[in-house]
Order: C-alpha cells, then structure tokens, then sequence
C-alpha cells in the first residue's frame, strides 16, 4: 500500500516538470518570434526612411537640374537676342548721332545713307550703282513707303543693305502726343520687319526734328540711338541760296566736307543723286575713305 502512494507521487512529480519544460520551450519559442518580428520590423522601418531620403534627394537633384538647365536655356535665348540686336546704350533717351562713335579699322570711314519719303523710281538704279562699286548703305524708310512698295523694300534688304525706321507719315513729330509718336514708331518697325525680315534699330527723324520726350519714347520703343547727318548732301533740293543743285555741285560739297567718321545724308528721290554717285563713291575713295553702314560705327 505505501510503495503504491510512491509511484503514485513520483509520477506527478515528473510530470509537472514535464509540463514546465514545456512551457517554458513556448515562451523561448514566442520570445524569438516577437523578437525576428521586432527586428524586421526596425528594418523595414530603416529601409523606408533610407527610401525617403533618397526619392527626396532624388527629387532635389532633379529640381536642381530642371532648374539650371532651364537657366542655361534662358542663358542661350538671351545671348542669341543680344547678338542680333544693337548693343543698347545706358541713358534713358535714344541718343543722338552725327558722326560714326566706333572705328574698328582704324582707317578713314563714311556711311551713304539714303532716305526715301514718297519718290520710289531711282531705287533700283541707286541700289545697281552700290552693287557696281561693292558699297553697303544704310537706308532710312517711310513705314508706308516700304507698305506701298515691298519689293523695293526687300530688295534693298536682299542686297545687303541695312533699312532703318524714318516714321510712318514723315510728319512734324515734335506736334504729336505720346501715342501718335509710338504709332509712328512702332509700325513702321512693324511693316519693315514684316515685310523684309530685317529689324530696325535706327531712327532717323523727319526734318531732323526732335526733342527730349521723342528721345524718351524712342529709347523704351528698342532705338538706342537716333541718326542724323554730319554732311547735308543738298540732293534733296532744286536750288539753294540761288545756287541751281546741279550734279557736279553735289560732287564736289560732299568731296569737299566729307569727314573721318562722316554721315550723309542722301534721298532716293534726289534729283541729280542717281547721276552723282558714281562720282562721289570714287572721288571718296580716292581720298581714302572706306564705305561702311551706320551701325557699324556704334559698336
């Protein structure tokens, strides 16, 4: 009866350790899971942010480059604008020239300008004489003289000449508001460009007239200088001081007053010019002076 009870103990007793040892494999066995699951989930948490910061920088670099390239872009438009347009001067007013500001050669220069008001039939033949002696000339239009005569127009363009702003009415602009002014201004800029292509850069005021407040609203409208004469051919004119204006007259004042760095002033519709030129273009280089375009004695 008493070695039954024994056993009977024992027995329990190694069960229960039984049991222990059991649950403590389940702890050891939970313990781990909850640990691997902590671990992964402290990875995978380090795994976003490093994921975030990089699709951050990543997004800052491309901002970045978006950003310089689009400077570079802007860079290149701008420096293309810069060297088709005449460089622009510091004042606030276009400023007035009578003689070339520049001389890149070093050597004696002169610029032919031409203006054309209303006459048109000597411009293919002036255009025929410039071509014989290899001159390039600056010409000075009427907005609605290059309207009415396009071809004229872009024949003077074709040969390489340059063709300037001259008003559109050639009227007394000093009698006009503000807003008549930039129409006379702004389209005849409109007609030139539209018409030849060529973007004027100079104006020529009718009569030679002008003031402060025209010189303003020429300087905002894009002309940084305004171009008159050192030399006043007198083609223009039947007879002065009772003196007839005869070809040989012409000849012989602009041979006689020509200057380093000379601008004159010629007309289309002159009326011996056609006959003159031959003689002066000659007469100027036997003199040594080489033929240049305004805007080549401003920068």
């Amino acid at each position: 009866m008493y070695k039954k009870k024994t056993i009977s103990k024992k027995k329990r007793t190694k069960n229960k350790r039984r049991y222990v040892t059991i649950f403590l494999i389940l702890v050891i066995i939970f313990l781990c899971i909850f640990f691997i699951i902590k671990c992964n989930s402290v990875q995978n948490t380090k795994t976003l942010e490093t994921s975030t910061i990089l699709n951050s920088e990543t997004k800052n670099n491309f901002k970045e480059t978006t950003i310089q390239s689009t400077i570079k872009e802007t860079t290149t438009i701008n420096t293309t604008e810069t060297d088709t347009k005449l460089n622009s001067n510091n004042s606030d007013t276009s400023i007035v020239i009578t003689k070339g500001i520049i001389n890149k050669s070093g050597n004696k220069q002169i610029a032919l300008t031409f203006d054309s008001g209303w006459e048109y039939k000597n411009t293919e033949e002036l255009l025929k004489i410039l071509d014989i002696y290899n001159v390039k000339a600056t010409f000075f239009t009427r907005g609605l003289w290059a309207k009415d005569h396009p071809e004229l127009a872009i024949s003077i363009v074709n040969h390489g000449h340059d063709l300037e702003n001259h008003s559109l009415t050639h009227g007394h602009m000093t009698t006009m508001t503000d807003a008549e002014i930039e129409n006379e201004i702004n389209t005849t800029t409109s007609i030139i460009k539209e018409t030849t292509g060529f973007l004027p850069q100079l104006f020529r005021p009718p009569y030679g007239e002008y003031d402060d407040r025209i010189l303003k609203i020429l300087k905002t409208n894009g002309y940084p200088y305004t171009i008159l004469w050192s030399l006043d051919s007198y083609d223009w004119a039947q007879e002065m001081n009772g003196i007839k204006i005869t070809k040989d007259y012409l000849v012989k004042r602009v041979l006689s007053k020509a200057s380093n760095n000379g601008i004159i002033l010629m007309h289309i519709g002159g009326f011996e010019t056609v006959n003159a030129l031959p003689e002066i273009i000659t007469g100027l280089r036997s003199q040594g002076y080489e033929f240049v375009k305004v805007k080549d004695m401003l920068q």
